[in-house]
């Protein structure tokens, strides 16, 4: 249909016959080209709405723009694709994942080293350097430890953030 006759059946109809097309938009029954879409929208801009009729337009506005840049409804079929191409894809940052295992084995073993000076340092009635030593080795191991685990959020934003692109480009083309 041409945009300007279009535009000529839009001045025809009624308020609630153009919110009602707006509804079939929104919830998918209609099919309408974005620039009829705007024309529609320009058309009950520029009539005087009754309050009602303001917030229906309002609420189906909402609707219209959250839905569409918000959500994206995937088909099993390609969260199925998405899945098989995690699967087959090569480990990424292998010499940092080391880096990360070694890191979190340092932090263990400094607990251990913490407790065993605690231990032997009670034998010998040295309390307190014994529970402070202890202490002291926790701190440091829990600072190991979360550093290695802030060093494994970061590969896995690098992910993420990969696959999300990987998804847009295939739903742009």
């Amino acid at each position: 249909m041409n945009k300007k006759l279009f535009i000529d059946s839009l001045r025809e109809k009624t308020v609630k016959a153009l919110l009602d097309l707006l509804r079939l938009v929104q919830t998918g029954k209609s099919n309408i080209d974005p620039d009829f879409l705007s024309c529609i929208i320009d058309e009950l801009n520029s009539r005087e709405l009754s309050k009602t009729e303001a917030r229906e337009f309002e609420d189906l506005m909402n609707l219209l723009f959250d839905d569409d840049q918000t959500e994206k409804v995937f088909s099993k079929e390609e969260i199925e694709s998405i899945i098989k191409e995690t699967d087959n894809q090569p480990s990424r940052y292998v010499p940092l994942k080391i880096i990360v295992g070694l890191i979190s084995i340092i932090g263990y073993i400094v607990i251990v080293i913490g407790i065993i000076a605690m231990i032997l340092l009670a034998k010998d009635e040295q309390v307190l350097i014994g529970f402070g030593s202890f202490v002291v080795c926790v701190i440091i191991a829990l600072l190991l430890l979360a550093f290695s685990n802030l060093i494994h959020v970061f590969i896995g934003i690098e992910y993420n953030t990969r696959k999300i692109n990987e998804v847009i480009n295939k739903s742009i083309k």
